[in-house]
Formats: structure tokens, sequence, C-alpha cells
């Protein structure tokens, strides 16, 4: 039964609603790039728009370099993927990556291949409504763990955040390619909240919170090797969903690899699979 445009009581999610996940994923990547680009003048960070499709490019090699909202709005033509390729080309890239939603155009995908883009891997985008009271989580590990927004307007908070962030995704000094720079700008992304998590006092964890257009989306939740199985992840979960509720979304919405302990623990605070996005990839 319908409760309301885009959402059910079994939290189903439409096209509609996985355009406007889709379109915070696109804004959020687009944001992240211009403020990479901000921050230093090396490096090029830049982000275009072909066919609807933000094409963000972060750094070589980035998490955040690839394509977002192909054949969404329109269909993606031939010179539209060529002009997306030379895009990437001309950044030094030997690689192009497009994440494409289960209701982009048939003929966009179709183009894709026949261009010998092949696929290469999954993410699940998980969703669940906000609307009225959150239940609460099945009881688990956690007494110890406590929460705190982080005040990101400070050098010394977002400097906080981007160090633990840094040690509980990889080892200290160890950050890949893929992921440098990122810890150091989300604190500064528009719309945007940090938390960290604590046991006795001391941070083991991160995450991340933006809301705009009535979606809470959820994102870069990291746990000290440490720290692990304690219950920070779910801490963290329980107050971003209580943040973006209060601050009025109609949705939280989060990625994940499917069959991952994150997918597991979204599920255990009521979010289920929305769809599932197709990673394509094409050596240029």
């Amino acid at each position: 039964m319908e409760t309301r445009a885009g959402e059910r009581s079994d939290g189903f999610v439409d096209e509609a609603t996985a355009r406007r996940f889709e379109a915070l994923d696109a804004d959020y990547a687009g944001r992240m790039v211009t403020l990479r680009a901000a921050m230093t003048s090396e490096g090029g960070a830049e982000a275009i728009v072909v066919a609807g499709a933000t094409c963000a490019w972060f750094a070589s090699e980035s998490v955040l370099s690839h394509v977002y909202g192909l054949g969404l709005s329109v269909d993606a033509t031939d010179s539209d993927l060529a002009a997306i390729e030379e895009f990437y080309r001309s950044k030094g890239d030997a690689r192009l990556q497009v994440e494409l939603c289960p209701f982009a155009r048939k003929s966009t995908l179709r183009r894709l291949g026949d261009r010998g883009y092949v696929v290469t891997g999954f993410e699940h985008v998980l969703a669940r409504p906000l609307g009225g009271a959150l239940e609460a989580a099945p009881p688990g590990p956690g007494s110890r763990i406590t929460v705190r927004a982080v005040d990101a307007s400070s050098d010394e908070g977002r400097a906080e955040w981007s160090r633990v962030a840094g040690e509980a995704f990889f080892a200290p000094d160890l950050v890949p390619r893929s992921l440098e720079g990122v810890f150091e700008v989300t604190p500064r992304l528009p719309d945007t909240t940090v938390f960290l998590a604590e046991a006795d006092g001391f941070p083991v964890a991160v995450a991340a919170l933006t809301v705009a257009a009535g979606i809470g989306a959820l994102f870069a939740g990291a746990t000290l090797r440490s720290a692990r199985r304690a219950g920070a992840h779910g801490a963290l979960l329980r107050a971003r969903l209580e943040a973006a509720a209060a601050a009025g979304a109609e949705w939280a919405t989060a990625g994940a690899t499917p069959g991952s302990g994150s997918q597991h623990n979204m599920e255990r605070h009521g979010f289920r699979v929305a769809y599932t996005r197709a990673v394509l990839g094409k050596v240029l």
C-alpha cells in the first residue's frame, strides 16, 4: 500500500525515488571535486556534465573519479560517450569507470557494450523511509560507545576526523591512491555532518551524513581494527538516522558491497536493498 509518493510500508523504492538517490550521489561527487579544486591548485580536479551525467575527476585512481547518472535523464549517444572518454583520457587515466543505475536507458547500456565496456562489479543501494518514529535496532554490544558530531568549522575538528578516518579505513600513512584527499574534503562538504564514535573517551570510528533534497545519505563509515565488533558502526548508524530524521529527510540511503558486513548491519537498522548498480569499466 502506498503511504506517500515513492514510499510504501515495505520500503519499496520506485524509479522516481531512485533517480533522486542518483542525483544526490552525482551532486555529492561534483561538490567534492569542486572543493578539492578550491583547496589545491595541483592535480586538476574537475567535473563536467555530459548528456545529463556528472563526470567527476577528483584525482588519478580516486574512488570519486568516475561517471554518475549516465543514461538516466537522456540517452547517451556515441558522441557523448566519446566526449566522456576524451575527458578522462585528458586527465591521464588509463581506465574509465561508470556506475550504472538499473533504471538507465537500455540503449545507453547497449552502446556501452558496443564500445567495449564490461561489468567489473556491483554495489547495493540500500534505503529506508524515515517517516514517523524510528524503530530501535535490535540490542547489541556497544554500551561503552558514545557518538558526537564533530565541529567541522575548526581546523582541529577536521584534522581529528580525517586522522581517525585514515586509520580506520587503512593503517596510518598507508591510505591508498583511491582515497587520497577524500578524508580532508569530506568535513567541508555543504549540508554534511561528520561524526566520531568514542569508546571510553577515545575515538574509534567515523561516519558522515549529507542531508539534501529530502534524503539523508550515509557514507564514510569505518572503525579502527582494534575496536571492531564493539558496536561503534551500529551506534553511528543510529546517530545518523536520528540526525537525518530531525533534519526532515524522508529517506535514508547508503551504499554497500553485496553480502558485506556493512550491508548486514544496515539491514538490522531497517534498511533494505533498493536496487543494485552495475559498475562498468573500459581501458582507454
